[in-house]
């Protein structure tokens, strides 16, 4: 076989070969700091408004570079008359170093906003991650009633065949395992979309099938003044707010400057022909060689920066109003957010009050009792009926509780995190 066929085959034995190893090192269970790794390091919402930034700071960069120079070439043909010349206007106002600082502080603008961004996408990811979480709890439930019915139906049976059941508690037994798979078959595709939607936020090829967690609190939550005053320091939109403010005083100083004019130095050679004043014919021309030099001064007549100076002032009024504004909404949705997180946090544990002493005893009793025959199958379905509806009612209860913490970590800015953690 000659050397090109070999290549050949070998080509497409590897072509057509499984991967030897996976694309990404994918989980293949998330959990949430995973996620949040992988959002902030590769996530596309994170690389675009990276990328805001370094636009931002290019943007900057134009302003503060100096005028190019230019050179010049004139000829006059009455009397020969030659220039080669190059101007440069001087930057002397100090305009510039305003524009520096105006763009730095542009540019901690966008990094704040960048900050703020990333943050409300975060809880974005982590409230959609505990909702998988809470249809990953709900399909396990029901597939836990599940099993358990399906143990049921061939005692059913055995006691039909037996004379001591009737085939009415077959078929009703048979009817409940029926309702019970449709709910679990509605349910896992509740999982499946919320993993659809936390792939959405991770780099392409990334899938979430399933994740793992808990859905405890932090035991303690802290005041309303203690919040607000996290959320003043930490919130980054609160910080954008700040720096734009600063940043318009500046760019005000840098529209002041252009009151002050900066004038064009021209300098170069001139040739031209000249009265020679040297016997035989002190009339006669001769080409001489000399330095030109020239200032010119650009008056602040109809641009003296006024209308840039009265633009910047009415952005810090703006500014002022909207900072001040954005005070008053950081305490109202921390005080909002915290209520509601103390009352389904109150709501959660009554009702984990009730289940301790109702719920679990309430089942024994009637199992023991159909056991016994002292009850029939309509009251053991019902009684696992309840058992599961109180069961999914305390998911949703903790699954509340969570997206509520998680919203009022978001307008306090910061995760509350504390050693202690309710189950």
């Amino acid at each position: 076989m000659s050397s090109r066929p070999r290549w050949l085959v070998w080509t497409a034995v590897l072509c057509a070969a499984p991967p030897l190893c996976r694309p990404q090192n994918l989980p293949q269970q998330w959990t949430e700091s995973e996620l949040i790794e992988r959002f902030l390091t590769l996530g596309p919402q994170a690389r675009e408004l990276l990328a805001r930034v370094a636009l931002t700071e290019a943007e900057a960069r134009t302003r503060i570079v100096y005028p190019n120079p230019s050179v010049s070439y004139s000829r006059e043909g009455a009397g020969y008359n030659e220039f080669f010349e190059a101007s440069q206007t001087l930057p002397v106002n100090g305009r510039l170093r305003y524009l520096r600082e105006a763009g730095a502080a542009a540019a901690s603008v966008a990094g704040a906003n960048r900050e703020a961004l990333l943050w409300f996408l975060r809880n974005d990811l982590r409230l959609g991650f505990y909702r998988m979480l809470a249809s990953q709890e709900r399909v396990r439930l029901l597939s836990a009633n599940v099993a358990e019915v399906e143990q049921l139906i061939p005692i059913l049976r055995q006691r039909e065949q037996e004379g001591e059941g009737s085939r009415y508690d077959r078929m009703r037994g048979e009817r409940e395992l029926a309702e019970l798979r449709t709910d679990l078959a509605a349910a896992r595709p509740l999982v499946a979309a919320s993993g659809a939607r936390l792939a959405g936020y991770l780099p392409e090829g990334a899938e979430v099938r399933e994740v793992r967690g808990d859905l405890s609190i932090p035991a303690e939550t802290p005041g309303l003044e203690d919040l607000v005053r996290r959320a003043m320091n930490a919130r980054a939109d609160y910080r954008a707010e700040q720096r734009n403010l600063a940043r318009y005083r500046i760019e005000e100083q840098a529209a002041g400057r252009l009151r002050i004019p900066e004038p064009q130095v021209t300098a170069g050679l001139k040739r031209a022909d000249v009265t020679s004043g040297l016997p035989p014919n002190p009339y006669s021309n001769a080409t001489r060689t000399g330095l030109a030099i020239s200032v010119s001064v650009p008056l602040p007549v109809f641009n003296s920066g006024r209308n840039e100076v009265a633009r910047y002032q009415a952005e810090q009024r703006q500014a002022s109003a909207r900072l001040e504004l954005l005070t008053r909404q950081i305490r109202t949705e921390v005080q909002g957010a915290r209520d509601v997180l103390a009352l389904r946090t109150d709501a959660l544990a009554a009702y984990r009050r009730e289940l301790e002493s109702t719920g679990s005893e309430l089942t024994r009793i009637t199992q023991v009792a159909y056991q016994e025959g002292e009850v029939g199958i309509l009251e053991l379905l019902d009684s696992l009926r309840v058992s599961r509806a109180a069961a999914l009612r305390l998911l949703d209860l903790q699954a509340g509780v969570k997206e509520a913490s998680i919203e009022l970590e978001r307008v306090v800015g910061e995760e509350l995190s504390s050693k202690e953690v309710r189950p």
